[in-house]
């Protein structure tokens, strides 16, 4: 090897030095991330329900959350894991700087045989080396990790962008089903996995070299792996790439089972995906109506609590009312669209006058009356003051209604709502909510 490419690979003396003490770091970003990574699930799905109220979520949106939701909790475990072997490198520096000549055989008076079996084991020094360089590559591998995420995100979202704007009617085909194809060939693309199976050899030969080169440079930039290409090249030439493909694999893997656990638990699954549960008991989610759902009432609503459906103010009413608040979703457009122009409703005025607003008002009552079909028990309440509401705890945007309560007796009433959908040109009553509570 000559003087320059010793020069090219050797690094200068005050970045060995930074080298040595690049641990303090590691544990630094290492623990400033795990804490990161471990609330950002709950952003991620405050962020979908606000998509899925505000609009219909388009493809790339629900695989966007899918995918940055497994992610973060690959890359979660990846930290972990790098903060858990630094911290056993420090427990075990700390052994060797008090007993720098390591196991003291003559204290332990082992046989021969045992004592002999001991020395051939790696002393507490060769361990260090050995726990340094796993943590290194750890640290080093889990930040790229971060950086293959980011950068596929970017491609999909470019990608998806431009099918949107060029190919509409192509775009219409790309269910989430698709979409998740598309991101795990892009996991695959990004990895170097496809590139190795089917465009390796095109590296290999000069002249096709030259012409695959141009496409395999874009496709770099495109999704940021120029940031860490020539160190992940370092490093899958020298570990065997299975061993490197292993390792991705069993992470993502175990990301995913946590994800379906997590997400499962979230959303009040009947039938729950659960992971490593110390809960035994079989009959905690049995199909059933008899639940209390804590975001149906509002004296339940924790922070960052999402009411979702539909809530009244409390599962035990003092009232002589019912406050009745239902969460406007994107879906509800087309049906409220088809009664607003069957009742008369006007969305806009010319002249904001007066009596404009009083007959407007008549006639949104008829559409949401039309709309929301409510009852108590058997009672059902037909002409009920409908308002526009945002919620003061969660934010959400709805409609208000207050039903009174003067002829029902004390004990269990139950609320039911029954919401109509247009379907195929056609009002039907697509979903039924009922809600119980107790008349104090």
């Amino acid at each position: 090897m000559t003087t320059e490419n010793t020069n090219k690979h050797t690094l200068p003396g005050w970045i060995q030095q930074q080298q040595q003490q690049s641990w303090q770091i590691e544990i630094l970003i290492a623990s400033g991330l795990i804490l990161f990574l471990y609330s950002l699930p709950t952003y991620l799905i405050n962020y979908l329900i606000d998509i899925q109220e505000s609009k219909i979520p388009r493809a790339e949106e629900v695989i966007l959350f899918f995918g940055g939701y497994i992610f973060s909790r690959a890359l979660l475990i990846g930290f972990i894991v790098t903060l858990f072997l630094r911290s056993l490198w420090l427990a075990f520096l700390g052994i060797n700087y008090a007993f720098p000549r390591g196991i003291n055989f003559r204290n332990l008076s082992y046989s021969e045989y045992f004592t002999e079996k001991l020395r051939k084991t790696k002393s507490t020094t060769e361990r260090i080396i050995t726990l340094e360089r796993i943590c290194s590559l750890t640290f080093s591998v889990t930040i790229m990790v971060t950086l293959l995420t980011v950068g596929m995100f970017i491609f999909l979202a470019i990608l998806f962008y431009g099918i949107f704007h060029i190919a509409p009617s192509l775009y219409t085909h790309f269910t989430p089903r698709v979409g998740f194809i598309f991101l795990v060939i892009l996991l695959l693309m990004i990895l170097g996995v496809i590139d190795w199976i089917f465009f390796d050899w095109l590296k290999r030969y000069p002249i096709i070299s030259k012409l695959y080169y141009p496409v395999y440079n874009l496709f770099r930039w495109l999704s940021l792996s120029v940031l860490y290409h020539q160190e992940y090249l370092t490093f899958i030439s020298n570990v065997k790439r299975w061993k490197v493909y292993g390792v991705f694999l069993l992470f993502f893997s175990i990301a995913l089972v946590t994800s379906m656990s997590e997400l499962s638990e979230r959303f009040n699954n009947i039938t729950p995906f659960t992971l490593f549960s110390t809960e035994e008991r079989e009959f905690l989610k049995v199909p059933s109506f008899r639940y209390i759902q804590e975001n149906n009432y509002e004296n339940m609503l924790r922070e960052n609590s999402r009411i979702l459906t539909t809530a009244i103010q409390s599962d035990i009413i003092s009232d002589n009312f019912l406050k009745v608040f239902v969460v406007y979703w994107k879906v509800h457009d087309e049906t409220l669209d088809s009664l607003f122009r069957k009742h008369q409703v006007q969305t806009s005025f010319k002249r904001k006058t007066l009596r404009n607003f009083q007959r407007n008002d008549s006639l949104l009552q008829k559409a949401f009356n039309e709309f929301l079909k409510i009852k108590i028990d058997d009672r059902p309440f037909e002409n009920n003051d409908w308002y526009f509401h945002k919620h003061p705890i969660t934010g959400e945007a709805g409609f208000l209604t207050y039903l009174p309560l003067n002829n029902f007796t004390s004990g269990k009433h139950t609320l039911f709502i029954d919401h109509v959908r247009l379907v195929e040109n056609n009002l039907q009553i697509r979903r039924r909510e009922r809600i119980t509570f107790y008349i104090n």
